[in-house]
């Protein structure tokens, strides 16, 4: 599985390229791997350490451009890590060279809802790179500290947000000259240490922040005190294009117990970006001559082992006379093993008289046998790898139509509820009117914390306290991986809905109003309650799940020994926040107002294992 991309481009230092990747890498590979560089072998894959195998390849274009590709892959325990790093200076000055860094790791644990989707960070060997030379990605600077944009400075960031060839994200922090500048920056460095590489990041000044703003406008302007994770292809002129741009809060950034979270967060929103971008041609083209090149190595390779016929040891002809004596000259210097040893090996290859050129002869055979079966294992692990692209590449476009079918499904819900909710305003404000409060039809509005959502699952985290019967006793994790696919809070949302739900089941109990389980709450909804559809609501897991210790262990979820001495109970009723293939968030709870009067959220995150979904 594909897990870090980093693609940069350089022009100052376009020629100091090469040697500098080549010097870092080598540092990497014999420091914190504890590898040997000097096992490397031009166009020639090579054993660099125990279970890793290394190929070098380079190659210089007829037009005077020079291509460098190392790929190292590793067998460890939890499966095979692939690290490839290629770099490309065309002849043409004028022409950036550019470098690009893959990692390919192990597939996550379908069993584990914990399981990270993408569990590579960014390589040691990347940070000093950036330290050294100008690395953009398109208009935007990649650096190893955030990038301070004054006043002045304000174009350069703006070119950076709307330019088409800007892959990765931007992280974009503002003020109002009232925050400690120092500080802030600081900060800011340390939330978005994890992304280096793969997104840029800029701090704008208060006049800054002023002039931004009146570029992008209201729905894309970032506000001071706050963070703005920028997509590619940012539309100022478009006011839906500013859903796509998340905005970290001020809360939520003065929260320090969260910094990690939101770093490993940022850093995992940013690669999600990079890994859905397309490679740009100029990449493509050079990677594919390499592994045309690649190919070519090994099956030369294993032409050059075979090129010779088999020696016809079994009929060989008999030696002369000189050699005869030449092979018998020395009985008294050979032990009597090592007599019978030659014996065996005479009669072992057919041979009546062995020679030192029958012998140089063999062990070259030997020597072309070794080399032939390490070209196998190569061809065979190159056949691997491409089986295994071909297998993620059937599997994401399975997992494609598949997501767009669910997303269809859930938009045309999602307008028959819309559309229903408008005729039921219509008809009312008829009724209201024809009744003499036409005024109220048509002036009364909700208030705003009735309408008023979280944008994403960490917001949501943070609003829980306002809930007075529900207490969400789960590990936040799952629930914040969530907005890496959630891009515009719609999951979110639709989970505050869920949430809204079962305070207001809670409080109907606690008053007397209601004295049904959840489900009947959800069939016949009391006046003035929140709703939900009862499809979208299980009182309980099937069967299969119940019986099933694997799966039932992982729905026992947390709740407070008043209400379980273990600290765990089963949480089988839960609610389906969406259908979005592998994903299909969900959140499970239980019901205890009963006894304590409190509902206990235990899980919210992608859908739990059962035998379907694995």
């Amino acid at each position: 599985m594909l897990g870090f991309r980093s693609v940069f481009t350089t022009h100052h230092e376009r020629n100091y390229l090469l040697p500098l990747v080549r010097k870092e890498l080598d540092r990497w590979i014999a420091g914190p791997k504890g590898w040997d560089p000097g096992a490397l072998r031009l166009n020639r894959w090579a054993t660099i350490g125990d279970n890793v195998r290394a190929l070098v390849l380079e190659h210089e274009g007829q037009d005077g451009s020079a291509s460098v590709r190392v790929r190292i892959v590793e067998k460890k325990s939890d499966g095979q890590w692939v690290t490839q790093l290629t770099t490309h200076v065309p002849n043409a000055r004028g022409r950036a060279a550019w470098a690009w860094i893959d990692i390919e790791s192990p597939d996550p644990d379908g069993d584990n809802p914990r399981s990270r989707a993408r569990r590579a960070g960014t390589p040691r060997f990347v940070a000093p790179i950036l330290d050294v030379i100008d690395a953009w990605d398109g208009a935007a600077r990649l650096t190893t500290r955030p990038v301070v944009i004054r006043g002045d400075e304000v174009d350069e960031l703006y070119r950076a947000l709307v330019d088409p060839d800007r892959r990765g994200v931007a992280f974009v922090a503002g003020n109002d000259d009232t925050l400690p500048f120092g500080p802030w920056v600081d900060l800011i460095a340390k939330l978005t240490q994890f992304t280096k590489g793969v997104a840029s990041c800029y701090v704008l000044d208060g006049e800054a922040t002023r002039l931004l703003n009146d570029r992008v406008g209201q729905a894309h302007a970032v506000l001071p005190g706050r963070l703005r994770t920028y997509r590619s292809q940012v539309q100022p002129d478009s006011d839906v294009d500013g859903l796509r741009h998340r905005v970290l809060s001020t809360e939520r950034i003065n929260d320090y117990s969260e910094h990690l979270r939101l770093a490993r967060m940022l850093a995992a929103h940013a690669q999600l970006q990079a890994l859905e971008q397309p490679l740009p041609t100029a990449v493509t083209r050079v990677h594919r001559m390499l592994e045309r090149i690649a190919d070519e190595i090994l099956v030369n390779r294993l032409g050059d082992a075979g090129a010779k016929p088999a020696p016809p040891v079994s009929l060989a002809p008999p030696a002369t006379a000189a050699e005869a004596q030449k092979s018998d000259r020395h009985p008294d210097e050979v032990t009597e093993q090592q007599s019978m040893l030659l014996d065996y090996l005479k009669i072992r290859l057919g041979l009546e008289i062995l020679t030192v050129d029958r012998i140089d002869e063999i062990a070259e055979w030997v020597e072309i046998g070794g080399s032939s079966q390490e070209a196998q294992k190569d061809i065979a692990a190159r056949l691997e790898q491409l089986q295994t692209e071909l297998d993620e590449t059937q599997t994401t476009h399975r997992e494609v139509i598949r997501q767009l079918e669910d997303e269809q499904l859930e938009n045309r819900e999602a307008v028959k509820r819309l559309t229903r909710s408008e005729e039921t305003v219509r008809v009312l404000r008829q009724q209201l009117a024809s009744s003499g409060q036409a005024d109220v039809a048509w002036t009364a509005q909700p208030a705003e914390e009735d309408v008023l959502r979280p944008d994403s699952f960490g917001e949501l985290l943070r609003w829980l306290p306002k809930l007075k019967h529900v207490e969400f006793t789960g590990d936040p994790d799952p629930a914040a991986d969530l907005d890496n696919n959630d891009i515009l809070g719609a999951w979110a949302s639709k989970t505050w809905d869920a949430l809204l739900v079962l305070e207001d089941y809670a409080t109907a109990k606690a008053d007397g109003r209601w004295d049904r389980d959840v489900h009947g709450f959800l069939e016949n909804t009391p006046d003035g309650c929140h709703e939900w559809p009862t499809r979208r609501h299980a009182r309980d897991e099937s069967e299969e799940v119940r019986n099933n210790r694997t799966y039932k262990r992982v729905r026992e979820l947390p709740v407070p020994t008043s209400v379980h001495r273990n600290g765990k109970t089963f949480m089988g009723a839960h609610f389906k926040i969406a259908q979005f293939a592998m994903i299909s968030p969900r959140m499970h709870y239980y019901d205890d107002t009963a006894q304590s009067g409190r509902i206990y959220v235990g899980y919210i995150g992608k859908h739990l294992p059962t035998g379907q979904t694995n």
